[in-house]
């Protein structure tokens, strides 16, 4: 049963928000499935949601959490498992053994835990889980679902498009090089992969999509099961979420877009009451979904007026008038300083009104001496504090912790047994109403001990953190420690108050080396706390430098911290139905952190901060700046974690790489080796660049170590094909291509691959049974398009090679190399003018392209016009030396100058 509410005031405001609820309780389908009542801390917001299930208690099912407060809420899935785990239990002799076993949220949530588990401790193969597959789960579940944006960037991520061989490897000159490794992949791609070969879930398409998208199929089956509960039990569920002002933005986002938006909830006995600061409609999100749908009715709750002020004060017997004008001046008719005041006067203390005018701060505080009121104000600066951390103050200060504050108890006892102290989460705490009166206060009286305070919590933390991890260990193991990641989070909260801007570069430097490591909660908690606190009106407590900063990071947070490692060209976040912050947003929100990376300490958060900027850069920029990663990274890697180490110069050579900085990126990987000389990742990067830098031979025996520890790494099959191929070995090269698709038969890259290298043999109908496999799958890919056009021409059949070509044009008429391939199949036709038409147009398109001199190439050898055919292919092997000449050692147009000294001498370079 509800404790009774005392001396409980009614107001308009109120009556109207109960009125309301109750038709939401008994009408439910014609009325809003989510209830607001909102107002800054103390206006009895707390009091009304009592009033509330007092009166409905005998109908009505309450469950409530409170963000801030109950343990395990962090995330969408954990606070609808806690919101669960609270509905009532069925009472009397009920066996668990016995109770239906059709809860659709239950069995599908544990289905989803089960499969995780297996994920994360039984091999696709094997006996053990390889790292790549740890790497591959802690990414997804760590990262991924742990907010509702899977975009999957991780570093040892997905940094650029596929890696080519000489030419646009696409189609051009000989086949796609496949993309850097399964750990240089998208954390989803990775993730789908594994899914599609773990032996829990790859035959199981509804489980993989659990996997992928747990959040809307989760929601779904926690909505049924609550409906469930009601028609069984036949009675309403009302789900309170308290204190909604702390609540993450994932959470924000579950509730209105999944919840309220996509669920039938409103049709039944099923309510939703939130409670906090700010009005849910002052976001976009909430008030497009309150145009839409009209699911969400709000009441803003103020301050006690005058009358009701001397209404709930004679009911606990201040009847005198002076003195009930002097509280109404001191507590502004705010109801949380009026039970205190209550509390007070049942306590038996005398509280002193003879300054009408006394501030409320002062009003709380009274009867404490000036050593209780310090403790009191140290405190306020705690988001919580322990015995531990009020002695390290109190013997900072020179107060005797004994005896300090009084005779008989220490400060730290003493402090807990005040009216305003709460025991939360294992932690004691001042109450948010009350830590904000006394900080904001104590801040405007002396804003310079305030500053010292947080700076004596700063050091607190920092000397907690480093005797968990000593100063001087690598980076992985502090943010593998979970205690450490605490105290840093605390930390870093304190020394934004304390220090200014050496406060936002620590920041800084965790928001970066956080994001490398996956530890999100490391920034997250300091900045979540803050963000929640700067709700209350008239706050002004951080250094004003510092509140710009975070106010100019705020819009994107946490989404900046997630695409750190994509570069701003080419990823896109927005879909239908995205109300998250935009690209430009996300990208102007990381310009502030970009612009203070030079001022950092040396270490991974520098060395990270680097590499994201780049990304970001100008390419003269670009090339500076990876060579200051490069010497982060020399500082930053130890053999203690050689996974790690090896990471920091993977990540640095494939930017290198996709920078065209080959012989950079070769340092890069060759230093790599040195750590880990058996990996057969750095061995297949560094065949990548190799083969890009046409050092084939080098490149192959690259490959060929990466295969001999890894006997089934597909992509380097495939690459060790096409460097095989440009070697002219094009019966090896077909076998290793094969290879590489007998692992990865779903893969149209290596098909594509098979196409050229066939081509290369002169295997015309062979090459139009592999495209025509590719075409099925994807009737657009206008490569594929092109090379059977090529490959019909070769054998005489001109229409369909031209109808093949000419769909390949209008789906991409800006591509030059799909109007020369035209050209030159109009000049194998005979149709010479057209041929040259199309060769020009090419050339209209991209002059500095070699597509449009090598097809006008082509068509003068046709007409044995021997100058000009050398002179044009002399101008495109002048853009694109490797990719024209292996083209001309095997294209038959060339035959009738092939003997010619000068085309030799082109080929031999």
């Amino acid at each position: 049963m509800t404790t009774p509410i005392p001396y409980y005031i009614s107001r308009k405001q109120a009556q109207d928000f109960l009125a309301k609820f109750t038709k939401a309780l008994e009408f439910p389908e014609s009325n809003p499935l989510l209830s607001q009542v909102y107002g800054f801390g103390g206006v009895g917001k707390t009091t009304l949601i009592k009033k509330l299930k007092e009166t409905h208690e005998l109908q009505v099912d309450f469950v409530e959490v409170s963000f801030g407060l109950t343990a395990g809420i962090e995330t969408p899935l954990k606070l609808m498992e806690k919101l669960y785990e609270l509905l009532p239990k069925p009472t009397g002799l009920w066996r668990r053994d016995l109770l239906p076993k059709t809860d659709p949220f239950t069995s599908l949530y544990e289905q989803y835990q089960e499969t995780v588990y297996k994920l994360k401790t039984e091999p696709v193969q094997g006996k053990s889980v390889d790292a790549q597959q740890q790497n591959t789960v802690k990414d997804w579940f760590e990262l991924g679902t742990a907010t509702l944006l899977a975009t999957g960037a991780s570093y040892l991520g997905d940094h650029g498009t596929a890696l080519s061989l000489g030419l646009d490897a696409t189609v051009k000159a000989g086949g796609m090089l496949s993309d850097a490794s399964q750990a240089l992949k998208p954390t989803k791609e990775r993730i789908q992969e594994l899914l599609q070969q773990h032996p829990a879930t790859k035959n199981d398409k509804e489980l993989q999509e659990l996997v992928l998208e747990p959040i809307p199929k989760l929601t779904h089956a926690f909505a049924q099961g609550l409906i469930q509960k009601t028609q069984k039990h036949k009675r309403s569920i009302v789900l309170i979420l308290d204190t909604y002002e702390k609540a993450s933005s994932d959470i924000d986002t579950w509730l209105w877009q999944y919840l309220l938006e996509d669920t039938p909830l409103k049709s039944y006995s099923i309510r939703i009451l939130v409670a906090g600061r700010r009005s849910l409609l002052e976001k976009e999100s909430w008030r497009k979904l309150q145009q839409d749908r009209d699911l969400i009715y709000e009441q803003r709750l103020d301050e006690f007026n005058k009358e009701q002020t001397k209404e709930y004060l004679q009911h606990i017997g201040i009847t005198k008038s002076g003195e009930i004008q002097k509280i109404y001046k001191a507590t502004k008719g705010l109801p949380y300083y009026l039970n205190w005041i209550r509390r007070e006067k049942e306590a038996g203390k005398e509280i002193d009104f003879s300054r009408g005018n006394q501030a409320i701060t002062d009003l709380l505080l009274q009867g404490l001496n000036a050593k209780q009121k310090q403790i009191v104000q140290f405190a306020a600066c705690c988001r919580w504090f322990d015995r531990s951390l009020i002695q390290y103050l109190m013997q900072k200060q020179g107060i005797d912790f004994e005896t300090g504050v009084h005779a008989s108890i220490d400060c730290f006892d003493w402090l807990t047994k005040c009216d305003f102290v709460e025991f939360v989460q294992g932690h004691y705490r001042l109450d948010d109403v009350a830590r904000n009166v006394f900080r904001l206060s104590f801040c405007q009286e002396d804003k310079t001990r305030f500053r010292e305070t947080h700076e004596m919590l700063t050091r607190y933390f920092e000397q907690q953190a480093n005797q968990e991890v000593a100063p001087d260990s690598p980076q992985p193991e502090k943010y593998d420690n979970s205690d450490w990641r605490q105290d840093t989070a605390e930390f870093l909260y304190h020394a934004l108050f304390a220090r200014r801007d050496e406060g936002q570069r620590q920041f800084l430097s965790h928001f970066f080396a956080s994001r490398y490591l996956n530890q999100i909660d490391v920034v997250m908690i300091p900045f979540a706390a803050i963000a929640a606190e700067a709700a209350v009106e008239n706050y002004r407590l951080l250094p004003d430098s510092t509140e710009k900063f975070l106010k100019s990071i705020k819009l994107g947070f946490p989404f900046s911290w997630m695409m750190l490692p994509e570069n701003p060209a080419k990823y896109d976040i927005e879909y239908k139905g995205w109300t998250g912050p935009s690209k430009e947003e996300i990208e102007a929100a990381l310009r502030p952190c970009f612009s203070q990376v030079d001022f950092l300490e040396d270490g991974l958060g520098k060395y990270t901060g680097l590499l994201s900027k780049s990304l970001r850069s100008q390419p003269n920029q670009q090339v500076d700046l990876l060579q200051t990663a490069a010497e982060q990274a020399e500082k930053i890697a130890t053999d203690s974690y050689p996974q790690f180490s090896v990471s920091l110069f993977l990540n640095l050579g494939h930017q290198q790489h996709n920078l065209d900085c080959d012989e950079e990126a070769l340092v890069s990987y060759n230093r790599a080796l040195i750590i880990q000389d058996d990996n057969p990742i750095i061995c297949y990067c560094q065949g990548n660049v190799l083969a890009k830098l046409g050092r084939y031979k080098e490149a192959l025996t690259s490959y060929d170590k990466a295969l001999q520890i890894k006997n089934d790494y597909g992509e380097a099959w495939n690459n060790r094909g096409l460097v095989l191929g440009a070697l002219e070995h094009y019966q090896e090269a077909l076998a290793s291509l094969y290879k590489a698709l007998a692992i990865k038969d779903d893969d149209l890259n290596i098909l594509r691959n098979i196409a050229v290298t066939l081509m290369s043999l002169h295997s015309y109908k062979e090459v139009i049974t592999i495209c025509d496999q590719v075409l099925k799958i994807k009737p657009e890919a206008t490569d594929i398009l092109s090379n059977k056009g090529l490959s019909l021409s070769l054998l005489g059949r001109y229409d369909e090679a031209l109808a093949n070509l000419n769909k390949a044009v209008k789906l991409k008429p800006e591509y030059p190399l799909w109007w020369a391939n035209q050209g030159i199949i109009l000049a194998r036709a005979g149709r010479y003018q057209d041929s040259l038409a199309s060769c020009e147009k090419a050339l209209e398109l991209k002059a500095n392209d070699e597509s449009g001199y090598y097809g006008k190439a082509c068509y003068f050898a046709l007409q044995n016009d021997v100058n000009l055919a050398i002179e044009n292919l002399q101008q495109a092997i002048n853009i694109n030396p490797s990719r024209c000449r292996i083209e001309a050692k095997i294209n038959p147009d060339f035959d009738s100058i092939r003997d010619d000294a000068r085309f030799q001498g082109l080929l031999q370079g």
